[in-house]
């Protein structure tokens, strides 16, 4: 994700400070973002929601919704669903960028920088989607888990507190923000730091959150992943996290960047995560 932040070791402390305000600065872009109502935003993404679902429906099942990470959908998230539709749960693939322009170059130049489109001007999407996800006929609206990757994750956590501050994120204008239904969000190598909202903003009433965290992440440091977990816990919300050893960021990503030391893909890793979004959405049938 966020590049940049691997040379902050040489930069001291005037360059840290010109970097935040250069990001600050770069995302007023979201000030002047289009606000839209709620039903506006469902409108705006819509076209963008790849829903998969089993062969054979008799009831409606639970289904889990993906929001992809700063790179934007990758073919991992697909596969990811489609094991997920086999084993006979639905899954709702959000693409965040297609509606707003943002290609693959903008998307690892500007949204994977933090100078566009930050997780919490992006947490309209979660609540279009669980919407979305309602008015499915064929899921089970009371059974929803959300999964966030990365960017994705720091979007879950930033809608969750703006739920629990009983506020709206800076794009919606007007709609019910809740997250009825969902009974698990499961933020994946999440971003928790600067400038996210959460920390310090999660507490009880929200749905159970289990982070998954990379034991070698050297872009989204666990660290502040940690600490946001402990405060929650603290205030009163249902959170854990587990951390995965010896994997990295991106560890499910068949497509990580082959020269990239900090992204390596481990097939067992991502079956294993393949396996527990499973067991996750059968324990929503126990």
């Amino acid at each position: 994700m966020f590049r940049h932040w691997i040379i902050w070791g040489g930069l001291g402390v005037v360059g840290i400070g010109l970097i935040y305000a250069a990001a600050a600065a770069q995302n007023l872009t979201q000030a002047f973002a289009p606000r839209r109502t709620l039903a506006e935003h469902m409108d705006l993404i819509a076209p963008s929601v790849t829903v998969m679902l089993p062969e054979d429906l008799s009831t409606p099942v639970p289904a889990i919704i993906f929001f992809h990470g700063c790179g934007g959908q990758r073919p991992m998230h697909i596969d990811h669903a489609e094991s997920i539709s086999e084993a006979g749960y639905g899954v709702l693939v959000v693409d965040s960028f297609a509606p707003r322009g943002i290609g693959r170059v903008e998307a690892m130049t500007q949204v994977c920088s933090a100078l566009r489109l930050w997780g919490q001007e992006r947490a309209a999407d979660v609540f279009a989607a669980i919407e979305i996800a309602r008015r499915t006929p064929e899921i089970d609206h009371n059974r929803l888990i959300l999964a966030g990757w990365s960017h994705g994750g720091w979007t879950l956590l930033d809608a969750m507190s703006f739920v629990s501050d009983e506020t709206r994120p800076p794009t919606l204008t007007t709609g019910d923000i809740n997250l009825d239904g969902v009974v698990r969000v499961v933020p994946i190598y999440p971003y928790c730091g600067f400038p996210a909202r959460a920390s310090g903003h999660i507490g009880p009433g929200l749905p159970a959150i289990e982070m998954i965290l990379a034991e070698r992440d050297m872009v989204a440091p666990n660290a502040d992943c940690e600490r946001l977990a402990r405060q929650a816990a603290i205030a009163g919300a249902e959170i854990d996290y587990s951390i995965w050893t010896g994997v990295t960021h991106a560890f499910d990503d068949t497509d990580a960047p082959a020269l990239d030391p900090r992204m390596d893909y481990d097939a067992d890793a991502a079956a294993r995560l393949r396996d527990q979004l499973i067991d996750t959405l059968q324990r929503t049938q126990d």
